[in-house]
């Protein structure tokens, strides 16, 4: 071998071992200087004992799903209101017993808890199957987020219990999310009644720990997020009925020990607005939804951006609209009290036979949406420090262009949007974070009623957020090795009872 020859195999020989790095062809391996990124985490040791642990020392899960994220059915006829669609549907547009079936329930000089139908939340909307021309596609939901919890640890309720499980610490509530929030509080304080007990029983069971003190995490996307945040301050406590705000006495914290909210529009988000007056559209494949139907929706004017934002400014004056007066939307003709939206009036009301009393009774039933979503944001609102032993985390988009402004035409009641900001594409990330700086004057830091304990910008849209692999390592590493007060205290008193923390 020559001396050139030799001195290039051994640059050569040395350049590989170097990038190899104890047998690895990873160059970022033993690295100073790679700036190489990636898409997945690695899980050590740590993490995969944190994963394998059972145990009281974990605490259960809760995952609450946003709008339109529960398969809906009828429980008299059997057959499926939301989540299926089949090619006629999406060709020809949706059936009026469709319609009428999806619908809330409207009557006048009745309140809303009391307006009931025999439509139920069965099922985690997991997959949104549509069914066209013999080629059915499906629109991603929550199966991700699922998986990403099964992966880190937790044995879902919905799935046969495992080999080696001793019980399930994954629990879904589904709930219609047609229906007002505080009501549907109520029923998450039931649901996490009867799971505390399932727990307390396996614990005694296993450990001989009685009545234990079983506290759960919830993790809520979207409009699951203004849920979970109302029933941690107020309980299943309803609204007062002479419209004003309830205690602030944080009731659900008694259970409570985390609550993780995902792409929540803390503020409200302005498609809403877009929505009830131009109609809903879940795909471009699939028709409109009427803005008169979804207009029955109690939920949707509980997620209206908060006036204060400007998120709606009448064209040629910049005048700040109030969409929780239902004067505006008398004056511009949007959603239920648009009289052109009678055709659908009449499959919603086909008893009533008069249009002035359709009207009537819609207009009524706006009015009561309306007053409760103002009652309900400004008790959101309130500002005092939840109690030390819960953390608030929050996970928020900020890659996407999101609606943040629109103008109206006071001639012809026509929304367009002429402003975008940084969100998840639906949710803007101040209003997940309830940046009150929005629409205001601005001032240094974030001005928020909401004591987060710690934000994550992730940059994925809406549904992509429960997607993202930035997603399932924070949320495994926030709910399994981030110890609250509570956690810690839990920590002494297992090791005194001489519990295996394995």
């Amino acid at each position: 071998m020559g001396k050139y020859q030799f001195l290039l195999t051994s640059a050569a020989i040395f350049v590989a071992a170097a990038l190899s790095g104890c047998n690895s062809t990873d160059p970022s391996v033993g690295s100073y200087n790679s700036a190489k990124v990636y898409d997945k985490p690695l899980f050590g040791n740590i993490a995969r004992k944190s994963a394998a642990y059972e145990g009281p020392a974990r605490n259960p899960v809760i995952v609450i799903h946003g709008f339109l994220g529960a398969r809906l059915k009828n429980h008299v006829t059997g057959k499926n209101v939301w989540g299926n669609f089949s090619g006629r549907e999406a060709l020809n547009g949706y059936s009026n017993n469709h319609l009428h079936q999806l619908s809330h329930p409207m009557g006048k000089g009745k309140k809303l808890d009391q307006l009931k139908d025999n439509v139920y939340a069965y099922k985690l909307l997991s997959q949104f199957n549509v069914q066209m021309l013999g080629v059915q596609f499906h629109l991603n939901a929550y199966n991700k987020m699922i998986e990403i919890l099964t992966k880190a640890g937790y044995v879902p309720s919905h799935r046969p219990l495992p080999k080696g499980k001793n019980f399930y610490s994954m629990f879904t509530f589904y709930y219609d999310w047609r229906r007002d929030l505080p009501e549907n509080a109520k029923r998450l304080d039931h649901f996490i009644s009867i799971k505390r007990k399932y727990l307390q029983h396996k614990y005694e069971k296993l450990y001989g720990l009685k009545n234990f003190d079983v506290q759960f995490d919830i993790i809520a996307h979207s409009m699951g997020g203004l849920l979970s945040r109302y029933y941690l301050r107020y309980g299943g406590d309803d609204l007062p009925e002479d419209g004003s705000l309830p205690e602030l006495d944080w009731k659900g914290s008694k259970y409570i020990d985390k609550l993780i909210i995902v792409g929540t529009p803390n503020a409200g988000y302005l498609d809403t607005c877009m929505e009830l007056v131009n109609g809903l559209q879940i795909d471009p494949r699939t028709p409109i939804y009427p803005p008169s139907i979804i207009g029955t929706f109690a939920t949707y004017y509980q997620m209206l951006p908060l006036t204060s934002t400007r998120s709606v400014i009448e064209k040629g004056t910049g005048k700040n609209v109030d969409m929780f007066d239902l004067k505006t939307w008398i004056k511009y003709k949007w959603g239920l009290a648009n009289p052109n939206q009678d055709k659908y009036l009449k499959i919603m009301l086909p008893d009533v036979k008069k249009k002035s009393q359709r009207y009537m009774i819609a207009i009524d039933h706006l009015a009561k949406c309306l007053k409760r979503a103002k009652q309900f944001t400004e008790a959101m609102r309130v500002y005092e420090i939840p109690p030390k032993d819960v953390a608030m985390i929050l996970f928020a988009g900020d890659a996407v262009k999101t609606s943040r402004q629109a103008e109206v035409d006071p001639k012809t009641g026509k929304l367009k949007v002429i402003k975008y900001e940084a969100g998840d594409g639906k949710v803007l990330a101040s209003s997940a974070r309830m940046d009150e700086r929005e629409g205001r004057e601005w001032v240094p830091f974030m001005q928020s009623p909401i004591n987060w304990r710690a934000v994550i910008h992730l940059k994925a849209a809406h549904m992509g957020i429960t997607e993202s692999y930035a997603f399932g390592d924070n949320v495994s590493y926030y709910l399994l090795s981030f110890p609250t007060p509570k956690q810690s205290k839990l920590r002494k008193y297992l090791k005194e009872a001489k519990h295996p923390a394995k």
